[in-house]
């Protein structure tokens, strides 16, 4: 693919140069410049810059499998094949590292090899069943390369950072305020790699930003089928269905996230206003507490817990709160008021 026929690419190509002009240093920078480098045609250059981001990044995966993939389409397959090992050992659970190991053998000629790495792939994601039985490769529990199968796999070997590459724009154009361009190409990264979570989730959280509620809904829970571990999927669904007053379904995922990231301070706080507009206190209570105990600076859940304090009469937890509140921001007039009020 060459991104020349298309002017948002070169614009935002660009504007990234500039930054990575500003911010040499910065490894993500370097990262999505080599990759619009890479589909702009320009491969020894892209290959620098990728290199460049691991150089200030060494644990870089992202920079890792796209140097990987640059390698591919230079036919450099030998130091392909060696990027993906190595991260195919580091990660033996991950059916997509085995299914890029099969694809590059079957490029090579090496059908043997090929599908054992596509029966691990198999073994791995579920997601790979459908996908190789649909193109015959699965069938009766065995792999069988026909020729029909093999030119329908070597086909896609540039699927993933063809992904990455629309995934980046669509980013991009989000924080510009461009969210229909922006769903196109987030649009275009959910479609080339269906098995990967991420695409869905930022397609769903621009659809948010956007307004299209189910739209939103219907990617975050795609994202949540693909990996059940994507906790924020829940919490994102939590925010959707509250903006919605579905408010049973929000209270259900938010509690759901807060199990799985208990870590995250906003996570009991927003959980808290659940139980808080559902007159449930004592939870919304233990969870303001929970988000202060993180983080004893929280403002907003400190003000929340003393007003829950005040509506229900508890006037000394009440002044507790407010007091300390003053302490950080003592020209809070409103929270002075508020304590005058009740002292």
């Amino acid at each position: 693919m060459r991104t020349r026929r298309n002017p948002i690419y070169k614009r935002i190509l660009s504007e990234i140069e500039n930054e990575v002009q500003i911010h040499p240093n910065y490894a993500d920078l370097q990262n999505q410049f080599a990759l619009l480098l890479m589909f702009e045609g320009e491969m020894e250059k892209a290959e620098s810059h990728f290199l460049e981001a691991l150089r200030l990044n060494t644990k870089y995966r992202e920079a890792i499998l796209n140097l990987g993939f640059l390698f591919t389409e230079m036919r450099r397959w030998k130091e392909a094949e060696e990027i993906f090992l190595s991260e195919a050992k580091r990660h033996p659970k991950d059916g997509f590292l085995h299914h890029v190991l099969g694809i590059l053998y079957l490029q090579t000629g090496r059908e043997k090899e090929a599908a054992a790495r596509i029966h691990k792939a198999i073994q791995t994601h579920p997601y790979y069943r459908d996908y190789y039985k649909k193109r015959g490769v699965w069938q009766k529990g065995m792999v069988h390369l026909t020729q029909k199968a093999e030119r329908s796999l070597k086909k896609i070997h540039l699927n993933h950072h063809t992904a990455q590459f629309h995934n980046f724009n669509g980013l991009y154009l989000s924080k510009k305020g461009k969210f229909t361009q922006a769903v196109k190409e987030l649009g275009k990264a959910a479609r080339l790699r269906p098995d990967d979570f991420i695409f869905h989730a930022n397609l769903g959280t621009v659809y948010y930003y956007q307004g299209a509620y189910p739209k939103a809904i219907h990617e975050f829970q795609k994202a949540l089928r693909i990996d059940p571990s994507y906790g924020m999927g829940y919490a994102n669904l939590g925010y959707v269905y509250g903006l919605m007053s579905h408010m049973r379904e929000a209270l259900r995922c938010m509690k759901k996230a807060v199990q799985m990231n208990p870590q995250y301070a906003d996570l009991h706080y927003n959980l808290a206003l659940l139980y808080s507009d559902r007159k449930r206190y004592k939870e919304a209570v233990f969870e303001l507490k929970k988000a202060l105990h993180i983080n004893p600076n929280y403002l907003f859940a400190r003000i929340n817990l003393g007003v829950l304090y005040e509506d229900q009469k508890r006037w000394k937890e009440a002044r507790r709160e407010y007091r300390k509140i003053l302490r950080i921001t003592p020209d809070d007039e409103h929270i002075r008021k508020r304590l005058e009020r009740i002292s």
